[in-house]
């Protein structure tokens, strides 16, 4: 026990402790008498601090109905990702920049023969199913909305049902066409948002970069390396002597493997931090801050 535990203690004794040892300091009838009550009131004081400890002990680990509950729990903590550490390598050209409406697939894909295979429209749960997750990021940037043909997805299939072409695409443009289509914004004649693919067989290397494939660099997010790309893109009107176009914007590109599904993002007229929110979103599974 310590001098300030038993100070506190001591304070706890009923009145009449004090008094039984007052009174004893009364009762003189012999020297022996007088050391005796003496005593007999030490220890009557020290017995009731004794008997007042565990109680007052008790009393400190107590939690009053109406005190404050405290720290409900740790929280989930944030997650950083610097810009420092992104690498955005340069290409020259999106082999797959324009996809077909029927088979999510671009221009250039393979024409799968109707004689041998089937294209078939899954619905968002079929999707969810087959991916085995949601596959819309956790963060969309402001201003951008889902596409609505987002709500279905079409495959390719053998006769036997065996699945030949899994490539999902989800579009999160600015505003869209009647029929569905990104729609170009006033200012630039392009598209202002992104586009997803996905794959669990896997999706064909469309960009090219200017360098070759042992030099391409890539980002670490999350443990998953992410290769992001950057060029700048023309948009019209040209000019009909020079062909010169009206101007450039930022196309940004970032293509990763998480979890057996391939990814492919591209961007346009969007800011790279903004790409790269979305994609650490896809990996981690929530928002995350983009520091400079």
């Amino acid at each position: 026990m310590n001098i300030k535990l038993f100070s506190e203690a001591i304070t706890e004794i009923d009145d009449r402790y004090y008094e039984e040892a007052a009174c004893c300091q009364h009762r003189r009838k012999t020297r022996g008498w007088k050391k005796w009550a003496a005593a007999a009131c030490l220890a009557a004081v020290c017995a009731a601090a004794f008997s007042v400890l565990p109680h007052f002990s008790s009393w400190q680990n107590l939690t009053l109905p109406d005190a404050p509950k405290g720290d409900p729990g740790p929280t989930t903590a944030e997650i950083h990702i610097s810009m420092g550490d992104i690498f955005f390598n340069s290409f020259t050209d999106l082999g797959d920049i324009s996809f077909n409406s029927i088979t999510g697939l671009g221009d250039k894909a393979i024409r799968y023969d109707p004689t041998f295979y089937d294209n078939v429209v899954w619905d968002e749960e079929a999707v969810t199913s087959y991916y085995g997750k949601n596959l819309t990021p956790a963060y969309i940037p402001a201003g951008l909305r889902a596409s609505p043909k987002n709500q279905t997805a079409t495959v390719v299939t053998d006769k036997d049902g065996n699945i030949k072409d899994d490539t999902i695409r989800l579009n999160f443009y600015h505003d869209y066409y009647p029929d569905g289509s990104e729609k170009l914004t006033e200012d630039v004649a392009a598209c202002k948002g992104f586009s997803m693919r996905v794959s669990k067989i896997g999706l064909r290397q469309d960009c090219y970069y200017m360098m070759p494939e042992n030099e391409v660099k890539t980002s670490d997010i999350g443990g998953i390396n992410v290769i992001f790309g950057h060029r700048a893109m023309p948009y019209g009107p040209y000019d009909a002597e020079t062909h010169a176009p009206a101007g450039y914007y930022d196309m940004y590109i970032a293509e990763f493997e998480q979890a057996g599904i391939a990814y492919e993002l591209v961007s346009d007229q969007m800011e790279a931090e903004e790409l790269v929110k979305v994609v650490s979103s896809i990996i981690y599974g929530k928002e995350v801050i983009v520091d400079e």
